[in-house]
């Protein structure tokens, strides 16, 4: 597969949120991520085809991201290049322990989440992740369920079924469509022996049928809104969605869609550096 990094140039007058939202738009059409440099710079990477690559670049200059340079990289997994996604991290009572590989032999005390930082998003470094593991080691206690079914919708890394599965000690079905994403988090729950509990699949949300009352994403603001409909498909009567991801921009459409649109009520909301968790009862 080919890969491809552009190098994008905000505008002068664009404000962080309207950047944020450039970049979200820029991955709901097609781009496998992007990052700001500590200059302003956005780099974006993308895979596929010229095609492909020329409506990202119009999406970013729609979104006043000029394009200065398009360079093709080698095939890799980045989050391997980021030295701070070998920090452990807590989060309540969770701990998350970045690891090598599934043979990493290191004595790893307690009942530690261990993560082998690849292409799945969720290290449990990023906000947004933290947000969702805080809100469930909240929960744990609370929630003491039998028939407690669980979905992870954008599963990434597999961290947070990873999570759910060792607080609550029930089936979590896990979703992604990117097939990377599902290769490490097989990996990552195979590392953790919860392969009895998680089972990690690429079929897609409309095919899912069973009905869960915990829901997990964290996704953008954008595709939350988008997925509303399936995720209160899948919403057991009184089940409760997890969601983070939401940028200040998007926060009050994505609380309008389900709670105005879809029947859910807001029960409690945390924010942490522009970004925002949800918790929403059915």
């Amino acid at each position: 597969m080919e890969w491809f990094r552009l190098t994008l140039s905000p505008h002068p007058s664009l404000t962080t949120e309207e950047i944020d939202a450039a970049c979200c738009e820029l991955i709901e059409q097609g781009a496998s991520g992007t990052t700001i440099e500590a200059s302003g710079v956005i780099s974006c990477f993308a895979s596929g085809s010229s095609s492909d690559l020329s409506r990202i670049e119009s999406v970013a200059t729609l979104n006043k991201l000029s394009v200065t340079a398009r360079s093709q990289v080698n095939d890799e997994n980045w989050n391997e290049q980021c030295p701070e996604v070998w920090e452990p991290v807590s989060a309540g009572t969770l701990t998350v322990i970045p690891v090598a590989s599934v043979d990493d032999k290191r004595l790893i005390e307690g009942d530690a989440i261990r993560i082998i930082p690849g292409q799945g998003f969720g290290t449990g470094h990023h906000p947004t992740t933290r947000m969702i593991l805080e809100t469930l080691s909240r929960l744990a206690p609370i929630v003491k369920r039998e028939d407690l079914s669980i979905f992870d919708l954008g599963t990434g890394s597999g961290i947070l079924a990873i999570a759910a599965a060792k607080l609550f000690q029930r089936p979590v079905v896990a979703v992604d469509n990117d097939p990377y994403a599902i290769v490490n988090a097989v990996d990552n729950v195979s590392l953790n022996r919860l392969t009895d509990l998680i089972t990690p699949t690429t079929t897609p949300v409309e095919d899912i049928r069973a009905p869960f009352n915990l829901i997990l994403a964290n996704l953008y603001g954008e595709v939350l809104v988008a997925l509303a409909p399936e995720v209160t498909r899948l919403a057991l009567p009184g089940a409760r969605a997890i969601v983070s991801g939401i940028t200040e921009l998007v926060r009050d459409a994505v609380v309008n869609t389900y709670t105005e649109t879809h029947g859910w009520s807001l029960e409690e909301e945390h924010s942490d550096s522009g970004w925002h968790c949800l918790s929403l009862i059915r």
